[in-house]
């Protein structure tokens, strides 16, 4: 029997178990990313000036981390673990603290560089550190150190990216998920004490102690100061949450005095309605489309209140509801304050509720020959490129399929005066599509002035709005007059070209729209 195959033997389990750390961390590392990337357009709502500072700020860190990195070889397990403790921690912190600064400091972009920068040195570091390690367990060349902890790099990378995407920020959301996250990375730091021989684990225990503690009370203390944070954003008092995966949904509620009760709804921080005004937005945008309609389509709307209005008309049959966050029906149907607005209208028998995506529905519902009489499209504003797809000319072409001959469709594009380019913008693309339009718009006082398009096939849809029970705003009065646009307003002020999927027009006017708005 030869001893050292023995000894080669071990050795070349400790380096696979070495490259499985450095994908473990290579993971985490991107998942801090993604997280800050996700951060950032939440707070200020805009994708890609988060992931520009996030992405670039990292990479200059993980530049001053490669150089540091390789001054402390010397004595690599204690560097390597303290390295992580310490990105453990930054990673783990980030979202709670990062948020709450934004909420109550009305500060982000510092915060979010500093931290960007702090976690992107981390994980710069962690290279040289390994390559050090490995060199404690056997001498390599150059190219294969090199290679090996690349690929267990880049490997790592897509598993945690997948991971967190998919997994770990749906199920456990943003700040247990980091904080998840965390302690796997802190286990896998652990992990190198007992692979590579060295530092005696005396020095690096105590270590390990202290980054678990403190893992710990900062896991403990992270709800309390989202929920700190949170509130600082709202008005009113908080009386639900939910946090689905797609979104975060929060709903506020307030009796003022007299009597009147103010329940309103937020998707991300963004006003979704008021209980107080919202029957003016909703039978604006239902009635004028819904007039003389058996079969209806809303797409978004999970608050079912589009429903409701259209379920005010006798002549309906049924309402095909396309939703893609399943939550936000739930709350409307679980929140007591919210039920009360939407009225049973969610449980309806004439109400179908698909959860889907709209664009991708529609398409499957072009190729079952489905036709409904009235489209009402009533999404957020496209001031993301995820929800520009939802205001670009092919989404209107398959909607075009999909409405019968004689059929109107009604979307809801913004605020004329807060953000006229967008508005606008999507008359352009509507009529790219061959779309013929009725504009109008009408006051809301939570939003302010707030404008839609009527549409249909042929001519411009003519339409008289009956009287309605249960209507308390609109009629054909205020429809008609609803037409009439004022001159700092009208179309003719501004040069606008229809939104694409690849050239999403809507969602640069739209990010660059609500100036002086509070």
């Amino acid at each position: 029997m030869n001893p050292s195959a023995g000894v080669d033997a071990s050795l070349q389990t400790r380096r696979r178990l070495l490259l499985f750390v450095a994908a473990i961390i290579a993971g985490a590392g991107v998942a801090y990313e993604l997280s800050l990337m996700l951060l950032g357009t939440i707070t200020v709502g805009s994708t890609e000036r988060a992931n520009a500072i996030v992405l670039g700020t990292a990479m200059l860190g993980m530049g001053i981390g490669a150089t540091t990195g390789g001054r402390w070889s010397d004595k690599p397990i204690v560097n390597f673990v303290r390295i992580e403790i310490v990105l453990a921690l930054l990673g783990g912190a980030a979202a709670p603290v990062l948020y709450w600064t934004w909420a109550r400091l009305d500060s982000l972009w510092g915060p979010l560089l500093g931290m960007s920068l702090a976690i992107g040195v981390c994980i710069g570091a962690e290279m040289p550190l390994l390559a050090a390690l490995n060199d404690r367990l056997s001498r390599q060349s150059a190219a294969t150190v090199v290679s090996s902890y690349s690929a267990a790099d880049y490997f790592g990378a897509l598993v945690g990216a997948i991971a967190f995407a998919f997994f770990v920020r749906p199920v456990f959301g943003l700040v247990s998920g980091t904080a998840l996250i965390a302690a796997i990375n802190l286990i896998a730091a652990g992990a190198v004490v007992f692979i590579v021989p060295g530092e005696t684990k005396r020095f690096v225990l105590p270590w390990m102690g202290l980054g678990a503690a403190g893992l710990l009370a900062l896991t403990l203390a992270a709800p309390a100061i989202v929920t700190d944070g949170r509130q600082a954003l709202f008005r009113d008092p908080i009386v639900a949450r939910s946090e689905s995966g797609i979104q975060e949904l929060v709903v506020t509620s307030r009796e003022h005095p007299g009597g009147q009760i103010d329940t309103r709804l937020f998707l991300n921080n963004d006003l979704q309605l008021s209980s107080i005004d919202e029957h003016r937005y909703h039978e604006s945008l239902v009635h004028p489309a819904v007039v003389g309609a058996t079969d209806v389509l809303i797409l978004g709307g999970g608050d079912c209140l589009a429903a409701r209005e259209a379920l005010r008309h006798p002549g309906v049959d049924s309402i095909t509801l396309v939703e893609l966050d399943p939550t936000v029906v739930e709350l409307m149907r679980t929140v007591p304050e919210l039920e009360v607005v939407q009225g049973g209208a969610c449980d309806d028998d004439r109400l179908t509720i698909v959860n889907d995506d709209a664009f991708v529905w529609a398409e499957r519902a072009v190729d079952d020959g489905l036709a409904f009489d009235a489209i009402v499209i009533d999404f957020p504003d496209p001031d993301t490129p995820a929800l520009g797809r939802l205001y670009s000319v092919e989404i209107y072409e398959v909607l075009g399929d999909l409405v019968t001959p004689d059929g109107r469709m009604v979307v809801q594009c913004g605020s004329p005066f807060f953000a006229p380019r967008a508005y606008w913008t999507c008359a352009d693309t509507l009529e790219a599509a061959d779309w013929s339009l009725v504009s109008y718009h009408v006051d809301v006082p939570s939003f302010g002035d707030w404008g839609f398009h009527l549409a249909g096939r042929g001519a411009p849809p003519m339409v008289d709005i009956p009287p309605l029970e249960g209507t308390r705003f609109i009629d054909d009065s205020v429809f008609q007059a609803a037409r009439v646009f004022p001159a700092d307003v009208r179309r003719d002020n501004f040069d606008t070209e229809p939104s694409t999927i690849l050239e999403p027009t809507i969602v640069a006017a739209a990010q660059g729209a609500w100036v002086g708005y509070d």
